[in-house]
């Protein structure tokens, strides 16, 4: 029993022990969380599907890294709530200017008040021409008018064109969609970021009560997409930075006088495969002349491999097989060898002898004298 309770004891131990490192990082997880600045990017019938996700791209990507948070009639409702936990009101593209001031009429009000109180607002084209005064939030000091309309513009009509602003000074390709001019009283103290190249205003940041307006009238939130969709070439024109440009104006007071650069991609390291050279093609030795010997030598050299420009391999004895002489071919001879001698035997053993009952005999006991051809 009591080693149970011990046992129990030892357990809740290590539990709390292991459940505290857990807390702390749950607890860092919503400390970081939280103290990403809020954006709230309008969705709805005021803009056109895709241009509030790139503009929630951008805050995302942005130097200062916002978390997004959708409003609008099928998302988080636009209430004075709502605004107060935000650092951003982000106002994408949209259709006409008066389909949109249609929708947004309702909490023009409500968004002017949030921002004279310390609110930022962005806007994007129609987001742009919302934040003028006929009709619109009444943000700028003047107004906005339609840039296609001027003399000198580089886009006549409402469809979507590639074209070019001047953004701090230097030349970017955008993508133009019956974007607004914003026409500012004299002696106005905004900050322009952008013109187009008959030198309206294209762009801008300024105070407004406590907070702050930025807009623009180019698409510089666009990414690839968009011009694929359009029909459009994409090289050079898809330009991020510009869009964070803007928000880091409007928001922190970007005063460098530069454009914030865009995050470089982590390098690739492709492992390339080493490029073992071919070997240098080897010559063949010259043929040398050698001198048959006149004599065998009763052994027989070791044959020698060509140069193949390997390594050598282990010396190899000579070979000891004796070998034949050569045998010198003589022509037969026709004289027959000599015959043994033949013993002449007393009369009448001598006629005995030539018959031929008895020449069986003499044969079958051995050589004897020679016997004379018959006639």
């Amino acid at each position: 029993m009591h080693l149970h309770r011990r046992v129990l004891i030892v357990l809740t131990v290590v539990t709390a022990l292991l459940g505290v490192p857990v807390a702390a990082a749950a607890q860092a997880g919503t400390s970081t969380a939280q103290a990403q600045p809020l954006a709230l990017v309008y969705r709805g019938p005021a803009s056109v599907p895709g241009t509030a996700e790139s503009v929630a791209t951008v805050l995302r990507n942005s130097p200062s890294r916002f978390r997004v948070e959708y409003v609008g009639p099928k998302d988080t409702p636009i209430t004075a709530a709502t605004l107060a936990r935000a650092t951003v009101f982000a106002q994408p593209g949209g259709p006409s200017l008066s389909t949109a001031w249609k929708a947004m009429k309702p909490f023009a009000g409500l968004i002017r008040d949030w921002i004279a109180k310390g609110g930022n607002y962005l806007g994007f084209c129609v987001g742009g021409y919302l934040a003028g005064a006929t009709p619109g939030y009444d943000l700028l000091p003047g107004d906005t008018s339609q840039y296609s309309a001027k003399q000198g513009a580089t886009v006549w009509d409402t469809a979507p064109h590639r074209s070019e602003v001047v953004w701090r000074g230097t030349a970017y390709t955008t993508y133009f969609q019956d974007p607004p001019a914003f026409d500012l009283e004299p002696g106005n103290t905004a900050t322009v970021l952008g013109t187009y190249r008959g030198g309206e205003i294209a762009a801008l940041a300024v105070d407004y009560g406590s907070g702050r307006v930025g807009v623009t009238g180019p698409h510089v939130e666009a990414d690839r997409s968009w011009f694929v969709d359009d029909g459009l070439s994409a090289d050079g024109a898809v330009n991020p930075q510009l869009a964070y440009d803007l928000i880091e104006t409007t928001v922190r007071g970007n005063r460098s006088g530069t454009v914030p650069a865009v995050p470089a991609a982590a390098p690739t390291t492709t492992a390339v495969p080493a490029v073992t050279p071919a070997p240098a093609p080897v010559a063949p030795p010259a043929p040398t002349t050698t001198t048959a010997p006149s004599a065998p030598t009763g052994t027989v050299a070791a044959p020698v491999a060509p140069n193949t420009g390997a390594a050598p391999g282990p010396a190899v004895p000579p070979a000891t097989t004796p070998v034949p002489p050569i045998a010198t071919a003589v022509p037969p001879t026709t004289t027959p060898a000599p015959r043994p001698a033949r013993v002449q035997l007393p009369w009448p053993f001598d006629r005995l002898a030539e018959l031929p009952l008895m020449q069986q005999f003499i044969g079958a006991a051995g050589p004897g004298p020679a016997l004379r051809p018959t006639s």
